[in-house]
């Protein structure tokens, strides 16, 4: 019997294929031709559709979520590796409380719940990197999740250091702290926070107006380790970590949301 990760790439890109076929169609023939680059996606309907696909996606998100992208070229999308699928409604089993997440979660596709007490301004940020190196001309892409801009240790060819940046890929990102509520927790205790870091279509004027502080709201995402980096420079044996959210749904009626027309 097979177990889930023996399911290779292709395999996943060809069912997410036949779901988004059989299920979102029509969703995203709308949305490219709206020029719009994300679609929100329901995990029941996922799991009910194929079980093995969907434990895979909570056990390895990010692998998984850029088949679910690369699908969509079937349907003729532009540039379907940009494009994001919100995952929403994941089963009660993935949802964690801020105050239990441990190093066993890292990686993982989780639910999370708590109230917005902080919120930075909408930058750019560099999400990924790409450096030459002026030995022997191999390009290294560098995934960039640390405060400052990351360069390769070394070369295939030997060489340490020194290498030339040739593109930078700039993302509108924005971090909001979320604490756990009150309803929550147990008598005296204290309420515990992450940073949730959100990218893309989540930091739009529409979505932002779901993450005003106050609001309570539920994030699915990934947890992430971030170096810490000392004072000396070095990297800190300590992590800290970061919720990467994927999708984020308002709990509470925000009247601002509600559109009133005047009907005649």
């Amino acid at each position: 019997m097979d177990t889930p990760k023996q399911m290779d790439a292709t395999e996943q890109i060809q069912r997410f294929g036949e779901f988004f076929e059989q299920t979102y169609k029509a969703e995203i023939l709308e949305k490219a031709r709206k020029g719009e680059n994300f679609l929100e996606t329901d995990f029941a309907e996922l799991s009910k559709f194929d079980p093995e696909l969907a434990d895979i996606l909570l056990d390895e998100p990010e692998e998984v979520l850029k088949a679910a992208a690369l699908s969509l070229e079937h349907f003729d999308v532009k540039d379907a590796s940009n494009f994001e699928i919100r995952m929403e409604n994941l089963s009660e089993s993935q949802k964690i409380m801020i105050r239990n997440v441990r190093s066993k979660h890292l990686g993982k596709f989780l639910t999370m719940e708590g109230t917005v007490r902080q919120k930075s301004d909408v930058r750019p940020q560099v999400t990924a990197a790409k450096y030459e190196c002026p030995q022997c001309g191999s390009v290294m892409p560098v995934l960039q999740l640390d405060k400052k801009l990351k360069e390769p240790n070394r070369c295939s060819c030997g060489r340490k250091g020194k290498f030339r940046l040739l593109h930078k890929e700039l993302v509108d990102a924005q971090g909001i702290v979320m604490e756990e509520t009150a309803e929550d927790l147990e008598g005296g205790e204290q309420p515990k926070r992450i940073n949730v870091f959100l990218k893309n279509d989540l930091v739009s004027p529409l979505s932002e107006r779901k993450t005003h502080p106050g609001q309570k709201i539920r994030v699915v995402g990934i947890i992430k380790e971030v170096p810490i980096i000392l004072r000396s420079g070095g990297q800190s044996t300590r992590f800290d970590l970061i919720f990467e959210a994927n999708s984020v749904e308002t709990l509470e009626e925000n009247y601002s949301d509600i559109d009133i027309t005047d009907e005649n």
